[in-house]
């Protein structure tokens, strides 16, 4: 339900909007399809612009009507793009009014160069927002300073919030629509400020001590941690989000899904060297660093699929397949029937065989089967029997991701039967 809730929140604003729009016409003397057209898009890219706020505060109520966390931050990217198109055409549609009488005038009109100050600031909103999302869709920075440019977004909100108000898009004689959009206003604010601000002194987080780092392979390290208090409660493929208090290691947070957890609270994760923050704690993170937990998060959970399931794990997307795994060796389900492919790109590569050999044994309808690009190619959906009867559950890159889905929707795999988990968020 959530991706419908948020989008019809948005798209509300329009039939609001329709109370008042013959009035505004009069009033500004202008053609009515710049008039309609810019301030559809002004309002709509504003309601969009709000929401985004509230799906990246990381709400853990707000998870169940999205099927995770993963789900919420793709529809924040989704709207964020869709708000800064529509406010760009914003005053687009105003400019093309001076076509062709004054065509030099144009360009400028883009530009806080106005003599109105309600005007000057809806510029300076607009490319404020432009330049964050450049450095977000084009421009790659590292990821801590880019966390660092994106909490600015609310500044840029707040300019935009009140160019809307100074110039009162038809607020005034359409009560209905300024209580909306008053709505949208303190709900984006209050959710910016919390996530922003307040995020790290308000939510509570789980203090762990590193046991052990084993290095696996030349690029992937298991971390043991120990609880410094309570135990964690979270449900087998759920992830924290985890910062590392060591010298040489920025203090940025970022997500792990838990794999096992022992009687005594002890856990483990499992960590690719990818970015810069992750080489970080490939080559720096030692025994005795001290790991900040926040969460859980995640709806990726195998007990909502039927009793026939295909697990498919590409690289550290085996995560949670190996919490699963775990979970299942604590209590054997011997109503599943379970396939898990295991992808990676040689054998090398492939770790906790052994655990996924073990449940072998114990389940007599658990399967592993290791494909390795170098020897058996790539996966190969087609060659499971009577695939479309089954529940598919994928984590791993997003390229392997984009190749599996279209494949599954030729072999009659209906989307409710394919669960995903996708770390590409942050």
């Amino acid at each position: 339900m959530g991706p419908w809730l948020f989008w019809a929140a948005a798209l509300l604003v329009i039939p609001l909007w329709l109370i008042s729009f013959p009035e505004t016409t009069i009033r500004q003397n202008l053609k009515p399809f710049f008039v309609y057209g810019s301030q559809v898009t002004a309002l709509t890219g504003y309601a969009l612009f709000a929401l985004t706020f509230v799906l990246s505060a990381r709400f853990k109520w707000l998870e169940d009507y999205f099927g995770g966390l993963d789900k919420m931050y793709h529809l924040h990217h989704t709207m964020a793009k869709t708000a800064l198109v529509l406010l760009i055409i914003h005053p687009i549609l105003l400019a093309l009014r001076w076509i062709p009488e004054d065509s030099g005038r144009l360009l400028w009109y883009l530009f806080p160069v106005h003599r109105q100050f309600e005007i000057n600031i809806g510029s300076w909103a607009l490319w404020g927002l432009i330049l964050l999302m450049i450095f977000t869709i084009v421009i790659r920075i590292p990821y801590d300073k880019w966390k660092i440019s994106h909490k600015f977004m609310g500044v840029f909100f707040i300019l935009g919030m009140a160019h809307i108000y100074f110039v009162d898009l038809s607020m005034s004689s359409n009560p209905a629509l300024a209580v909306y959009l008053t709505i949208l206003s303190i709900a984006g604010i209050a959710a910016w400020l919390y996530k922003s601000l307040l995020f790290d002194f308000v939510v509570k987080k789980s203090r762990f001590r590193v046991l052990q780092v084993e290095r696996l392979s030349d690029r992937v390290i298991e971390v043991e941690l120990k609880p410094m208090g309570d135990a964690l409660n979270f449900k087998p493929g759920q992830f924290y989000f985890f910062s590392f208090c060591a010298a040489g290691i920025s203090l940025e947070s970022h997500p792990y899904t838990v794999c096992n957890m022992t009687k005594e609270g002890e856990i483990t994760i499992m960590v690719k060297a990818l970015g810069d923050y992750t080489k970080q704690l490939y080559r720096e993170l030692e025994t005795g660093a001290t790991a900040l937990l926040e969460g859980p998060y995640g709806r990726f959970d195998y007990k909502n699929g039927s009793s026939n399931q295909v697990w498919v794990g590409g690289g550290v997307g085996i995560a949670p397949f190996i919490s699963w795994a775990n979970d299942l060796k604590r209590h054997n389900k011997s109503g599943l029937n379970i396939d898990l492919y295991y992808c990676v790109n040689s054998e090398k590569e492939a770790t906790h065989i052994s655990l996924f050999k073990e449940l072998e044994k114990q389940m007599d309808r658990f399967r592993m089967h290791l494909i390795r690009a170098d020897v058996e190619g790539f996966f190969n959906p087609g060659e499971i029997p009577q695939a479309s009867e089954k529940d598919f559950f994928i984590c791993g890159p997003k390229e392997m991701r984009r190749s599996i889905l279209p494949e599954l929707a030729k072999l009659g795999v209906s989307k409710k039967s394919v669960h995903f988990e996708d770390f590409d968020f942050t």
